[in-house]
């Protein structure tokens, strides 16, 4: 997956604390707990992506 579709997908939505508490468990988290929470999911979401994309010439990669 290119940098540029996944820039779009990223573009049409909003990842913020009233994002976070639309799921299950997450309801009665407090703004900030949930903004700290989507703040570490974005990096980790980041981190895979970056992973996934030097990785994907490499057959030795898991």
């Amino acid at each position: 997956m290119s940098n540029a579709i996944i820039e779009l997908k990223q573009k049409n939505r909003t990842f913020n604390s009233t994002w976070l508490k639309t799921y299950k468990g997450f309801e009665d988290c407090s703004k900030e707990d949930a903004e700290k929470i989507v703040e570490q999911l974005l990096a980790l979401a980041n981190i895979v992506c970056d992973h996934v994309q030097k990785g994907s010439g490499d057959e030795h990669t898991i």
